[in-house]
Order: C-alpha cells, then structure tokens, then sequence
C-alpha cells in the first residue's frame, strides 16, 4: 500500500464536508513533509491525523447541537423531563398524604413517608415551573440537586443489592441541567402549544394522583394487582394502572403531536434514557440475556468491567447513531425538496 493511499485511508476519518474542502491540500502537505522512499506514515502524523478527525466530528457536532431546533428541542425535554421526574418521586408522598388526610390507618404518622423524596418531588417541580416561566438557567441550577439525589440514589442501590434497576431516571435527571442551561430562541412554553402545556399538567395530576384516588376512592382491588417492571415498577392495582397508562399516554401525546423537526429531536434526546431502560430491564437479567448476571444466594453479582462498559457506551453510541441518521434523513429531504 502506498503512502498517498495510506494516508487517504486516514483522513477518510474525517467528515465529509470536511474532507472535500481539504483532503487535497492535506495530502500534499503530508508527502511533502515526507523523507524520500518513505512507505509508512510516522506515529506522529497518524496521532495527528486520528486527533484532528476527532476535533473536526466534535466541531461538526457543536455546529449541529447550535442550531434553533436541538435549543428548543432542550428546553422541551427539560421541561417534560422535570415534570416525570416530579411524577415518580411524588406519587408516594401524595399517597401517605391523602391517607393521613382520610385517617387511615392509626399509626400512620408512623409510616409517613416524606423524606427524602418528598423535597426532592418539590424540588423537580420548582424546576419545571421556572422552566415554564422561561427561567432555564435557573431551572438548571436547581435541577442540579435533583440530578446528585437521582444518581446518589441508585450508587445506594447498587451498593446495598448490585442493582441498576432504576439506573434511567438517574441518566434523566442528568440530562435535565444540561438541556435547560442550553440558551434556545424560544422558551419550552413558547415552544409547546397552549393544549400541549395542558396535557402535561393533566398528565402530571393523573400519574401524581393515581394510587391516592385508588385509594381513597376504595374502587381498587389490592389482592390482584397488575405487575408491570416495565411501566410500573411494581404490583399496582387495576384501577391505579389504568390511571397511570392514561398518564403516561399524555405525556406521549405532547411529544409526539409536536411539529416534525421538534418531534425527531425530542426522539433522539431520550434515545439513551431509552436504551438505558431496555438494558437494566432485559439486558442485565439473570437468565437468557445476552447481559446475563450470575446470583450468589439470591443476590445479584456486581457488574463486570464489560457490562459496565456496555452499559456506559452503548446508549451514547445509539444516541449519535440517532443524530446522525436524523441530519442525513433532513439533508436527503431538503435536497429532494
């Protein structure tokens, strides 16, 4: 293989775009610095060449992220994040609450439970109504705590039972500060049609109030509950369940009703929450997975280097795959229009 061509094959790391403007040039200079009968390139030039193709994905990756849409397409996220966020860590709360208001049973003071999750439940809704103020720098600065409580929260779990079960709320909640301290052209309520803001507060007040209507209510029968890892996380009565799906499928209307372009970024934002939840809910199970985790007396066995790695890199890997697939598929449309 020649030198010309072994160096084609490096800069063939480069973006395209990139490429058609400089690949020439680069060239020429390479072989020119060259010694004579020179047949491989030095260490040093092919260090240089893979750091500079590095550099350019990442610029060309800023350039796309800088863009109207992805900075909406944040402080959406930020918002309907910060709203789920509140759902899960305030529906058993609200519930020890409506049964304390409804004196049920005697003793329930001591049973109440508030801390910690109950601040932080406040906590993820002052972030999302500073994000519906237009306040997003704020909002981020506060999402902050909730996203070291949500990561804290499952290294406890992992620690005490080597489980990562609940891992996708912490990957969540560590998106929320960084989508929300994007600066976008539009707030995520300018952003989100009146109707679409409506559906998530109905969606927030169904998944809140879900297991306390059931409750109070009494119209749910708690010796057959319905199990669901996937959904629910855990054995909830029927009535509970129906309220909850209708919950969670308000808040997929309000992403999936948006405008095409704020849609697919919206699609692609959640991709590694997304990945996360398939990985810890099937990849890393006991038996027949291709994840598979040994147990030792009923516990679970830590993690090994390899899935920690799988675990780590693949939702960012699907995540780009995502971007990538997205931009080609705008660029394919605009083309053709």
């Amino acid at each position: 293989m020649s030198l010309d061509h072994t160096y084609r094959r490096l800069i063939a790391c480069y973006p395209r775009t990139y490429r058609r403007q400089y690949e020439d040039e680069m060239i020429g200079v390479l072989l020119d610095d060259a010694a004579p009968g020179q047949r491989r390139p030095a260490a040093r030039d092919v260090l240089a060449l893979l750091g500079g193709a590095f550099r350019a994905h990442v610029r060309q990756a800023g350039a796309r992220f800088s863009g109207d849409a992805w900075r909406e397409a944040a402080q959406a996220l930020g918002l309907i994040a910060a709203l789920m966020l509140f759902v899960r860590d305030a529906r058993v709360p609200v519930l020890h609450l409506a049964m304390f208001a409804d004196s049920y049973p005697d003793g329930i003071g001591e049973k109440f439970v508030f801390w910690p999750v109950g601040p932080v439940a406040v906590l993820w809704l002052t972030v999302a109504v500073s994000a519906v103020c237009g306040w997003g720098r704020a909002a981020a600065a506060i999402a902050v705590g909730g996203a070291t409580f949500e990561v804290v929260r499952v290294a406890e779990d992992y620690g005490q039972y080597s489980t990562v079960f609940h891992l996708w709320p912490a990957v969540l909640a560590a998106m929320v500060p960084l989508v929300l301290a994007v600066r976008a052209p539009r707030s995520a309520t300018a952003s989100l049609a009146p109707w679409r803001l409506g559906a998530l507060a109905a969606a927030t007040l169904v998944s809140v109030g879900a297991p306390s209507i059931a409750m109070v209510t009494g119209a749910d029968d708690s010796t057959t509950p319905v199990y669901g890892t996937w959904i629910f996380t855990s054995g909830v009565g029927r009535i509970e369940a129906i309220l909850l799906t209708a919950g969670y499928l308000l808040f997929a209307l309000a992403i999936l009703s948006t405008p095409a372009v704020l849609r697919r970024r919206l699609l692609a934002l959640v991709v590694p929450v997304g990945v996360t939840l398939l990985l810890t809910r099937v990849g890393l199970g006991t038996t027949g997975t291709f994840l598979e985790r040994s147990t030792h007396d009923g516990v679970l066995a830590v993690l090994t280097p390899a899935q920690w790695l799988t675990l780590v890199l693949t939702p960012a890997l699907l995540f780009a795959v995502a971007v990538a697939i997205l931009h080609r598929r705008e660029r394919s449309g605009s083309r053709g229009a």
